[in-house]
Parts: structure tokens; sequence; C-alpha cells
């Protein structure tokens, strides 16, 4: 059935993508570089050794010439590289190279008899690069950091590792904030978007280890991308096409009984590459609990990743992979649930299925076809000694259907056309009852009102259960040329047709443009988004229903029950910015920026749990400053400082989201101006890294965070603090003047060493000190959208890994 499905989706897309001759552009935003190594005589030069590399993120591949003196690097993302070739007898050469279409890039070099003294086309291979023609906010992440987690849970770094770009709030469990939005963050893999939330509490997220390259975009978005868009994180996996065989175990283990095991194993033939990654974890401290004391807070994952990779010919070529995931946790409890026996727990379970081809039609053009499906379910359990509700829930989402695509380049014109059908079943089944009286409800007046919450009970608990089936219809161009010289355009234009709950429409316009100037070294770029974001799908019915708005507290207050649908965000996004060479090893980029927003997407948590409900905002606004210094590597060192100043306010009404008994009837008077619970005014993050030679290395991380608003009464004295039931060791963590948790500055270090190194094997040891001070930090207090959860302390790990090839 499900196969069906997918065909009768998929054949349409292509072959009308196909018959319009249009130039389509997948998401996936690598390619293949391709060439000849020859001599002065133009005689080919076998088993040449060709290498291309970035020098900021360091990303490096190499290939081996055939006997007729070709190359071919596959798997490469867009980036500028320099390219070197060297064979036994003959000069290198080294050649920059900027790759920006997903069609071959024909690169040929000469190498010079070794002693002559012809000229020799070298560059400088350890010199930053100035990216002269890119108009987006994007930041390459460094190898470094993908192949060497932090923490005792490596599988689970990669929301770390993201949040170290510029603009992003760290929140609980991992959860992430780019720019001012609450979480309308997309990963996309391998060209496959997916939109569902990866963090702890809602699924199984990526293993960094099993990734190429990432690539964080959160200003200047391509009209390649659509959904979830304050943060598109743009990863490719490894291929066993790139590498010889080679595989590892590792082994980790750390504070809170945390542990992780890992294999990897990868192989290939001329034609076949196989990739697989496996891990499975086990903490005692699985997420950030609302207390000091970190009640009942046990949860174990595992995650598979396959991928697969066959080339039929010189023009065609297939991948595919495979996912599954699932989790186990309990739900961490405050100090009153613990007493009272309060037993809740999570499952999550997920699993998908991606499947690509790509033909080469000539030089100048390339067709791409994907089809993908995504599959998750969700349980929450409780006992009957949960308080102040028993609730129950069990939910499933699937994302099916498929992307077509075509590359063309005429002159320096890169045009990309592509679609997208995506069907989005949903089904949602929610139960709770009080064990407890819930407060009364008081008007301004002071008129008390019973609580609705109250009239349900174990007998006659409040049931929801719906599903519904969504799709989205999408549809792109977009075109990135050189208008004169050191001027460059993308413009692009994107229609999305959404339909779930409700049925929306909207067309998406995005420019930019970056002028460079070869004096300085200096690139100029200005861009416009509009951004069209439909609301996120977890507990989506719920939250729109009848039967959640009848039990808020503005329906009791009303008298009667408004259903106002959870409406798309729409975006008008504007920003310009800069990018200086400082000297051949620095570089600077600032951005400026304003986000104008319409039906504000947040999420509203229910109690300690991992259940979320969306809600939308009437309006809101958010404007800040980015800077970014990267270096190359230089003598080992290497890395990065970044720093954002933003500031996210909304205003009321909202609508959607489950509040029981909340005092949140002010949030539905319209024209009420607050800032928004993840706004933080200032965060910096930096690292430094060194490299030895032998195999030494270490890495020293920094994160500071000014803090995210609180719900607390300016002037409140300790004795007040812990009248009301609050913990006395947090009165400290929260500035009660600024309404804010305390600024936080987390120190991380790492040291490693390859203790034992042979041609066939290498055993690495790693030791991680997170929270390096032991500060006690608040992620955020009583927020009315989020709750209270306690930061990490000082945790201690170790890793022992054992690489072989």
């Amino acid at each position: 059935m499900f196969r069906r499905k997918i065909i009768s989706v998929a054949l349409p897309i292509f072959t009308a993508l196909l018959l319009t001759s249009a130039a389509v552009h997948a998401q996936a935003r690598i390619g293949t570089i391709q060439g000849t190594v020859k001599d002065p005589n133009g005689a080919v030069v076998p088993s040449a050794k060709v290498t291309v590399k970035q020098s900021v993120t360091g990303y490096t591949q190499s290939a081996q010439t055939d006997t007729d003196g070709t190359f071919k690097l596959v798997n490469v993302p867009f980036n500028t590289y320099t390219i070197h070739a060297e064979a036994a007898g003959f000069q290198a050469a080294e050649q920059p190279v900027d790759l920006e279409s997903n069609i071959p890039l024909s690169v040929d070099l000469t190498l010079n008899v070794a002693g002559t003294a012809a000229s020799v086309t070298v560059t400088a291979s350890n010199s930053v690069d100035v990216e002269s023609d890119r108009t987006s906010s994007d930041t390459d992440i460094n190898q470094t950091v993908l192949e060497r987690p932090v923490g005792a849970t490596p599988s689970r770094a990669i929301e770390n590792i993201v949040a170290s770009t510029p603009g992003f709030v760290t929140d609980d469990n991992g959860r992430m904030h780019p720019r001012g939005s609450e979480s309308q963050v997309q990963y996309v893999i391998d060209g496959v978007p997916v939109t569902d939330n990866l963090s702890a509490i809602f699924s199984t997220s990526v293993d960094a280890r099993t990734l190429r390259t990432v690539e964080v975009l959160t200003g200047g978005i391509p009209a390649e991308f659509g959904d979830k868009l304050a943060g598109v994180i743009n990863v490719n996996t490894r291929s066993g096409l790139e590498v010889p065989t080679q595989g590892g175990l590792s082994f980790s283990g750390g504070s809170f009984s945390t542990g992780e095991v890992g294999a990897d194993f990868s192989t290939h033939t001329k034609r076949f590459g196989f990739l697989t990654n496996l891990s499975a974890t086990t903490s005692q401290r699985y997420l950030d609990p609302p207390t000091i004391d970190n009640f009942h807070n046990f949860g174990r994952t595992g995650k598979g990743f396959f991928r697969f990779d066959y080339q039929f010919s010189a023009n065609d070529t297939v991948h595919a992979t495979l996912t599954f995931g699932g989790s186990n946790f309990q739900v961490p409890n405050r100090l009153e649930q613990e007493l009272a026996g309060q037993d809740e727990r999570e499952r999550l379970r997920d699993d998908s299925q991606n499947i690509t081809y790509q033909h080469i039609f000539s030089p100048s053009a390339v067709g791409q076809i994907s089809i993908f499906n995504r599959y998750g379910t969700a349980e929450l359990l409780s006992n009957r000694l949960s308080t102040p509700v028993v609730a129950t829930q069990d939910r499933t989402l699937q994302n099916y259907g498929a992307i077509a695509s075509l590359s063309l380049t005429r002159g320096s014109h890169n045009l990309k056309f592509g679609g997208q059908v995506t069907i989005t079943p949903v089904r949602e089944n929610f139960s709770f009852y009080p064990t407890q009286p819930f407060d009364p409800i008081v008007d301004d007046a002071g008129n008390v009102f019973p609580n609705p919450v109250n009239r349900f009970t174990a007998v006659n608990p409040f049931v929801f259960n719906d599903s519904r089936k969504g799709r989205t219809l999408s549809a792109y161009a977009q075109d990135h040329f050189a208008l004169v010289k050191n001027l460059t355009l993308d413009v692009g234009l994107r229609y999305d047709n959404y339909k779930l709950v409700i049925k929306e429409g909207a067309f998406s316009p995005r420019v930019g443009l970056a002028y460079y100037i070869p004096s300085t070294k200096t690139t100029l770029r200005a861009s416009y988004n509009r951004l069209f974001q439909p609301p996120p799908v977890e507990n989506l019915l719920l939250a729109s229903s009848a039967q959640a708005a009848a039990i808020s507290p503005i329906a009791v207050l009303q008298g009667f029950t408004t259903v106002q649908p959870i409406l798309p965000d729409k975006e008008n996004s504007f920003e310009v910015g800069a990018q200086q060479l400082l000297s051949r090893f620095f570089r600077l980029t600032a951005t400026v920026y304003q986000k104008r927003v319409e039906n504000f997407s947040d999420k509203d948590q229910f109690f300690e749990t991992g259940v979320i409900f969306p809600i939308a905002i009437s309006s809101g606004r958010v404007t800040g400053e980015e800077l970014r210094l990267e270096s190359i590597e230089v003598h080992g060192f290497r890395g990065f400082l970044s720093f954002a100043n933003a500031h996210a306010f909304e205003f009321t009404p909202i609508s959607g989201g489950l509040f029981l008994g909340k005092d949140i009837s002010s949030l539905f008077v319209p024209g009420i101006k607050f800032d928004a619970d993840h706004d933080q005014r200032n965060e910096m993050q930096f690292q430094l890294s060194y490299n030895h030679p032998k195999g030494i290395y270490a890495i020293f991380n920094g994160r500071y965070d000014s803090g995210v608003p609180t719900e607390v009464e300016p002037g409140t004295t300790l004795a007040q603090f812990v009248s009301n039931g609050f913990d006395p060791r947090l009165y400290n963590e929260i500035d009660f003047q600024r309404g804010r948790v305390r600024p936080r500055m987390i120190l991380d270090l790492s040291v490693g060493a390859d203790v034992l190194k042979t041609d066939h094997a290498t055993l690495n040891l790693q030791f991680d000190v997170q929270n390096l001070t032991n500060e006690l930090f608040l992620y955020n207090f009583e927020s009315v959208f989020s709750g209270t959860h306690v930061g990490f302390p000082r945790l201690l790990s170790g890793r022992i890994a054992l690489r072989f090839k």
C-alpha cells in the first residue's frame, strides 16, 4: 500500500518536470568534482593523488587517478576549496575551485616534472577564504567537532554542536531557539527534509559521527527550502564510496552512570558503497530535571543508520538511507511528586527510509528524484500516584512523499526549479484527570469560578481521540548568477499549499545579493525572505480542538468557548551583512537582521513531560546582530568566537495550547506586548582546539548565556521564595529585578590521544569535563510555556575508540 502511494505521487512530479524541461535543483547541496591529471606534454598521469580541502572547516577528501588519468570526488558539499594533485616524479600543483551546483565540476590539473624550472600553478592552501558570492547567513561546522564530540553520549551531541553557531539560544533537553524563534528548526539529511522535532523529548537525533558535513542556515534561505525555516541544518551523511574499508568500536562512560557503546563499518567496491553506524546509550540523568536533586530520571536510547550507494554508470547513481531509533525514559519528578510516588514514563520510536536516484543528462544538466518515508510514535504512561494529574498519550506521526529535481547551468546562471509532495497522516490519543484540586479561576473583579479541570475523574477522564491526513504541495524556482563582475544575485520564488487542520497557500519570494571588493577582500551582502511556516504537527489536533478550548480559563471567564485555529507562522525577514578577511589566518563575519512575524509559533509544555501543545501568538518581532571570527589551522591551533545580541518580543492574543488552570487570561487580551519566553539578549560561544601530528589533541569550549525571562515578582525575598515551595538553592540563580534567570558561563575541556597507531588500527582515548567550574544554572524558571529546568552540574566522562582499516 505504501509503495503504491509513493509511486502515485512521485511519477507525476518527475514526469512533469522532465516534460517542462525546467532546470531544477534538489535540496541536497552537494556535488561532484572530477577531472584529469596530465603532464606538460598532455599525457595522462595515472595513480596521482588528488585531494580537495576546505581551509576553515577542515573538510578533506582524496582520490587516486585511474589508468586514464581521471579522478572523481563525490558527495562534496557546496563551498570554496583548494584542489591539490601530486604524483611520484612530478611537482605538486594546486588550484582554487568553487563548487555551487549539483552539476559535476570539471577540473584539469597539469603536473610539471620534478626539478624543472617551469612555472607551477600553486595557491596558498593554508589561507582562509572569503565567500565572495555567498548571499545567505550560514555556518559550516568544523570536521573536528563532528569527529570528536564531547561527553559520555556522543550520539546525542548534535544539538550542542549546532548551537555553537551564532544566534542559537540553548534550552532544556537539547531544544534550540534560532534567532528568536521557538523551535522552527528542520534537518535536511542528504536532501530530504525532516521537520519532526529531533530533540531528546520528541525523537532520536542524528548521530554527528555519521555526518560528513553540517551547514547551518539562519538567514537568506534559498527558495529550495520550506516548512521550518528559523534554522535549516543541512547535513550530508558519510558514504562508503569515499573511503577504504574501515570500521570502529567505541565505549564511553561518565557521571550519573551514563554510558554508550557504538559501532560503525563502511566498505565499497568500484560501484557499490555501504556504511552503517549503531549506538546505544543509558543515563541516570537522561533529561534536564526541574530540581537539583535529579529525581526519577533514567533513560536509554538506541539508534541505527545504514547508507547504500550504487553507481550504475558514470551518469547514473542511486543511494538509499535507512534509520531506526527509540528511547525509553522516565519523566523527572519535582520533590512533591517524588514523595507522592509519581512514576511517569515515555516511549518514543521512529524509523525512516529514503532513496534517491540521480542521472547526469549532460555536462550542464542533472536530474534527481527522492522518495521518502518517516514514521514515529510517542507514548506517555502514568501511574495512579501521579500529581497533579494522571495523563496518558499514544500519538503517531508519519511523513511520506517525493521530491523531484533537475539542475541546469547556462553561462554564469545556476537555475533551479523543484517540486515536493508530502503526505502527513496524524493520530492523537490523549487523556488525563486531576489527582488534586486545581485552584478556582478568579476574574479582575474578584469573582470566583469553578475550574473546569476538576470535573474530570478517574472514572470520567478528559479524553481526546482524533486522526487526520494532511498534505503539502510545494514548488520553487531559483537562479544564482553574476549580474556583473563581483556582484552575485540569488533570486527565487516558492509556493506552498498546506492542508491539515486548516488549508492555506502562500508565495514566498527570496532575494539576496553579494558584492565582493577584491582590493580589501570584503564581501557585502543583503537579503529579503518571505517565509511561510506551518504550525508544529505534534499534538496539533488537540491544541486546535473545541475540547481544549472548553477547559481553558478564558472560556470560563467569557462564559462561552471560542475555537481559534493555529495559523501558519508568516515572516518578513531582512538582513545585511559583511565578511572581511583580517589576515591569511582569520576572517570575520557580521550580520544585522530583523524579522516581522505574524502568528508567531510557540509551544506549551505539559508539566514536566515531553508532551507539548503548539500555540500561535498574534504577532511579534525579532531584531539582532551577530559576529563570528573564524581561523584556519595554524601550527595545530584552530578556533572560532561567536557573539549574538537579540530581542524577541510578541503581542497577544494567543491561540492553541492546553492550559490547565494557569493564570493566562492576560494572554488572550489583544495588544499586550511581552518578551518571548526564549528571548535572550546576549550569547557568546568560543572554541580553541589543538591537534598535534602525533595524534594528541585538546579542545576547549565555552558558552555564555545572559538568561531568559521568568515569571517572578521583583523584590521577592528568600523567605517568600521558599514559602512558595521553591528550593532555596535556586534563589541566587534568579535575577528578580531583571525578571530573568541569571547569566551563566559554561566551560568544557576535552583531551585525547591516539595511544596506539599502526597501518591498520588506531586506539584513541578521550577524557571530557563538561561544566568545568561546576556552575549551578537554570535554563528557565516557572515559564508559562516551558516550566522549570535545571542545567547539568560538572560531568566527567571518558571514551575509548578502536578504529581499523
